[in-house]
């Protein structure tokens, strides 16, 4: 039997993992348990022995692969050659034989995954598309531990990231009894991510003045350019889905065409900001660069450097 677990919540995707991983060995101990973490650095020959050779003195046996289709930002040469190993035995695999396959973000593309669609017992998918999602999850599983308005800081400042959010919750209920919002501001740090994003919906927003108060802030504990690097994928991002909305493209389009995964909840968010003028912005700051490599800016200093970016967004509005 064949399962696959997968798509965007890594997080949910190890937690149901790890459920079956628990049950198997209550009631079958773990004699026969197979878990890889990975099998790039595994001997064929080793992933065929447990696969293919049913269990020992024990009607079943359980195989979990992690990270099994290859995410698809992580493809390469070695991971392609694994699946057209695997993608030759998986059809061989004894009926008492229990394999599941965890994997996020995988390419739906790949031949093996269109394969295993094949011949799987059970695919299921777990996605996070929406900031409501996240909420949701966190609320069922700490109802009594956090309340409502420490859960929406969390989230803001982990960037929507479930796993790190879980891992947050957990450091501080070994000292707390129940989390408040005070805590979160206290206790956790936002990531850049968190606060480039911030920054961001405010300049979508024409909130110039706090934009740039949040980069002075954000600036204090961040290397400069290490921010424009950041501003500039994320702002991307933004230009991006203003102009496939601009083309009159569905918002369930937009998040596939642009592989958005968690970050599906920033096309239906709304801003001021014209798409034409959102397209000056992105092509000055990107011409900051240009000119820095083509050593056309006159400063030397980080301070100079921020007095650009922040003239631009300025400027452009």
């Amino acid at each position: 039997m064949i399962y696959l677990f997968t798509w965007n919540s890594d997080f949910l995707v190890r937690e149901k993992t790890l459920k079956w991983k628990k049950l198997f060995t209550e009631k079958n101990w773990d004699f026969n348990l197979v878990h890889f973490k990975s099998l790039e650095e595994i001997d064929n020959n080793q992933i065929t022995e447990n696969l293919l050779a049913e269990g020992f003195m024990w009607e079943k046996k359980l195989i979990i692969i992690d990270n099994f289709p290859i995410n698809w930002e992580n493809k390469n040469s070695k991971s392609k050659d694994k699946e057209e190993f695997l993608g030759k035995i998986v059809d061989n695999i004894p009926e008492n034989n229990i394999v599941i396959f965890s994997s996020s973000n995988i390419d739906k593309r790949a031949k093996f995954y269109k394969h295993i669609k094949k011949i799987a017992t059970k695919i299921e998918e777990f996605n996070t598309k929406s900031e409501q999602d996240i909420y949701t999850i966190i609320e069922d599983k700490y109802r009594l531990k956090i309340d409502f308005p420490a859960i929406n800081l969390l989230v803001k400042y982990k960037w929507w990231n479930l796993a790190k959010c879980i891992s947050e919750i957990k450091k501080l209920l070994i000292t707390k009894n129940k989390i408040n919002a005070g805590d979160i501001k206290k206790f956790i740090e936002p990531e850049l991510e968190e606060s480039i994003f911030q920054i961001i919906d405010d300049i979508l927003n024409k909130n110039i003045p706090e934009a740039i108060s949040k980069i002075r802030i954000t600036l204090n504990n961040t290397n400069i350019y290490a921010f424009y690097n950041n501003l500039l994928a994320n702002l991307r991002t933004s230009v991006y889905i203003s102009k496939l909305k601009n083309l009159k493209t569905p918002n369930n389009e937009i998040w596939s065409i642009l592989n958005l995964w968690n970050r599906a909840f920033l096309v239906n968010k709304n801003h001021k900001i014209g798409h034409k003028s959102l397209e000056i912005l992105y092509i000055s700051l990107i011409n900051l660069d240009k000119k820095m490599k083509g050593w056309k800016l006159m400063w030397t200093e980080e301070k100079d450097f921020q007095f650009e970016v922040e003239r631009c967004i300025i400027s452009n509005q």
